[in-house]
């Protein structure tokens, strides 16, 4: 609490508009999330009320129909078999092998260990995760003649899940926004059987302050070596970000009119060697690297540190702050980019005047971004901010 921690990579780009697009067909429905998983033939979706099929064969899209089809938020696959969960209920029901279309009204069963409903169902490391609202249940595939699942008396874990399209595979495990009997709003990955909080409190006493967690969306990507675990809570002004490299949270998000709103990426897929994301706005982005805007836009990458207090909160005379930052690269024009820099004096209550400096002239590799007459303080919290395109990536600082 107290501090943020914004990744200084890379940006969306738009796609390029020679890019082409090509619409395989309509949903009957025109709100929130899908659920989506692929078998060896096909492509499913899922919508709550309604599924779909699309084959890579024919590439032909159609409704799942039949008296087998009971509804379902979102899809997995396991061993070939689509798993579906009939909405507010405890009942899970397959498909045949590779075909989703296949459904017997049969082949259906309950997971029954606790009595809560399932929220979302995942196929991991050969095994079927079905989270309910305050426990999961983990079932196998032991190739029974009635029904193919049976239920893991010896792994059940205690921990629900309290949005369905938070739970996403990454890093060989599974991470989820989890909730219990006792409450909710902890973020939880797995290791082995066991829930491991990953979450914060600070991140959790925001989390809690949200009255219904149940529409948050994460989605996870890999990029140049980091894992990244992404949380778009509705309400939240923030999009809040899981590191797993570093083990550390930031915030992404974008400044809109002077207040900052949720970044405009809410699902990924790897696709074509690129990190495609996707929002409201109906666009698809690539996350790039070498990209210092949001699609154009401002892309503000800003830098608060922690409290600067002695134990006696003694006074505490500020000559320099020294900022080890990317310099000598310029701007698109080739123009200095500017590092900004404002403080607080009273724990990040109310904040100073901007200052700017330079990050340096292009060649200009042994630039200094260097503050003097800082004034004196007994308990500082610095603030760096850049909104330029350019590369901006923090080494250290050093305040004298």
């Amino acid at each position: 609490k107290g501090r943020l921690y914004v990744v200084a990579g890379s940006g969306p780009k738009e796609l390029s508009s020679a890019a082409v697009i090509t619409a395989r067909g309509t949903l009957l429905t025109s709100t929130g999330a899908v659920g989506m998983a692929e078998n060896l033939n096909q492509l499913i979706i899922t919508d709550g009320a309604n599924g779909y099929v699309s084959p890579f064969s024919t590439n032909v899209f159609a409704q799942i129909t039949g008296a087998g089809w009971l509804g379902s938020v979102r899809v997995t696959v396991l061993d070939g078999y689509a798993v579906f969960v009939k909405p507010d209920s405890q009942v899970f029901y397959i498909s045949s092998v590779d075909d989703a279309t296949a459904l017997d009204v049969l082949d259906f069963a309950s997971a029954e260990g606790s009595p809560d409903n399932i929220v979302a169902q995942i196929a991991d490391h050969g095994q079927l995760f079905l989270f309910g609202a305050s426990s999961t249940e983990i079932w196998d595939n032991t190739g029974g003649t009635d029904y193919p699942l049976t239920r893991n008396n010896g792994a059940r874990i205690e921990t629900g899940c309290a949005a369905a399209f938070s739970v996403r595979k990454l890093d060989n495990t599974v991470y989820w926004l989890g909730q219990d009997e006792r409450g909710g709003g902890i973020v939880w990955k797995l290791n082995g059987y066991t829930p491991v909080r990953v979450s914060t409190q600070a991140i959790e006493e925001v989390l809690q302050g949200v009255a219904d967690l149940s529409a948050a969306v994460a989605y996870v990507y890999q990029q140049d070596g980091h894992s990244f675990y992404c949380l778009n809570v509705p309400g939240l002004p923030t999009t809040w970000c899981y590191d797993v490299a570093s083990e550390n949270w930031h915030e992404r998000a974008e400044l809109v009119g002077g207040e900052y709103s949720q970044h405009r990426g809410q699902f990924h897929a790897f696709a074509f060697g690129k990190h495609l994301i996707g929002g409201a706005d109906g666009k698809i982005y690539e996350y790039d690297p070498e990209a210092h805007t949001n699609a154009g836009d401002v892309l503000v990458r800003d830098r608060i540190s922690p409290h600067m207090a002695t134990p006696m909160y003694e006074q505490q005379h500020f000559r320099s702050l020294q900022v080890d930052c990317v310099v000598g690269v310029g701007k698109p024009d080739g123009s200095d980019p500017s590092l900004m820099m404002r403080y607080s004096d009273d724990g990040g209550l109310k904040w100073g005047n901007w200052r700017v400096t330079t990050m340096g002239a292009i060649g200009a590799r042994k630039a200094r971004s260097i503050y003097r007459r800082l004034g004196s303080a007994r308990d500082r919290v610095w603030q760096i901010r850049v909104t330029d395109d350019t590369p901006f990536a923090i080494v250290g600082a050093n305040v004298e």
